[in-house]
């Protein structure tokens, strides 16, 4: 997570952890880190903590640093807070821009961490202007994913140019290439596929890039090879959130059984209740429900006029 990320230090700790991160085996980052945790510094034990948010698992992060942390890491409990508290959010980046704006951040942390928050609030302009000219890969790797939320394909598409440059062979930068390729359409698509093909040999398959070659599946009509993969990331985490929804992709394109779609949604309301999509989804299906009862009432009243 440093300004100056060395990637050619193959066999070291911060390295594999890293790089476990990155491709999403959270677990195995996880163990990476622990046999150091008593001696680690603060960049080797954020992807540790960091991967323990992305498996829901924020409790640890707490209970690891507390209030009084005075290390960048201090970073990463606000960002649980976030998480936990939504109604806090606007208090916690408060006290996360302040300390970006103030201190330098030598290991980039807080830097990542307020972008998170950012993010997970929505707010992905924010998110860019705390990136913005950072040649740091983590934070021009998430500055892409913002671009692409915000529909700038062509912006992202310069910046991954611009990582490119500095470690073309790069995980996060090859990452950032196939999220760009996805978002291109199916010209493109193919590309993606061999890099997350090329990650599953390299290292393991793990959900993130199983989903991965799932979509170049789904967009390129190629239905049969999306269920093979999906189903190997179910194995791999059981309710995987992308695995879910793109199953319900897959059942809605193959025409499959109302029940395949709901057997789908029925989990994801269970593991991930105040997820986007799943409010999202909530949002639309009310709205339908009203226009419905709006038309109904409106033709109730022509019926009774004639």
């Amino acid at each position: 997570m440093s300004r100056q990320q060395n990637e050619d230090d193959s066999n070291s700790v911060l390295f594999d952890a890293r790089n476990e991160y990155y491709i999403g085996n959270f677990m195995g980052s996880i163990n990476f880190v622990l046999p150091e945790q008593g001696t680690a510094g603060s960049e080797l034990l954020s992807y540790m903590y960091l991967s323990y948010l992305a498996i829901d698992s924020g409790r640890i992060v707490a209970s690891d640093i507390k209030e009084n942390n005075s290390t960048p890491l201090q970073a990463l409990r606000l960002v649980h807070e976030a998480f936990e508290q939504p109604s806090r959010t606007e208090e916690l980046l408060e006290k996360l821009t302040d300390k970006v704006a103030g201190d330098e951040d030598e290991t980039n942390i807080w830097h990542i961490a307020t972008s998170i928050v950012y993010c997970y609030d929505g707010q992905f302009e924010n998110a860019l202007k705390i990136l913005h000219g950072s040649t740091n890969l983590e934070s021009m790797a998430l500055s892409v994913q913002c671009l692409l939320r915000l529909q700038r394909v062509d912006l992202a598409k310069q910046l991954v140019a611009k990582m490119q440059e500095i470690s073309d062979d790069a995980t996060l930068t090859q990452l950032a290439q196939a999220w760009v390729a996805l978002a291109q359409g199916t010209e493109q698509m193919q590309d993606a596929f061999h890099i997350y093909q090329e990650f599953c040999e390299k290292f393991k398959p793990t959900p993130a890039l199983l989903n991965g070659q799932a979509v170049v599946h789904l967009g390129l009509e190629r239905y049969e090879e999306a269920e093979s993969v999906l189903r190997e990331s179910l194995l791999k985490k059981h309710n995987d959130y992308d695995t879910l929804i793109n199953l319900m992709v897959l059942a809605h394109l193959t025409a499959k059984p109302e029940e395949a779609v709901n057997r789908n949604l029925e989990q994801l309301r269970q593991f991930y209740p105040k997820s986007d999509f799943v409010t999202d989804l909530d949002k639309k299906s009310a709205e339908f429900d009203r226009l419905c009862l709006q038309y109904d009432l409106d033709g109730g009243e022509k019926l009774l006029a004639v």
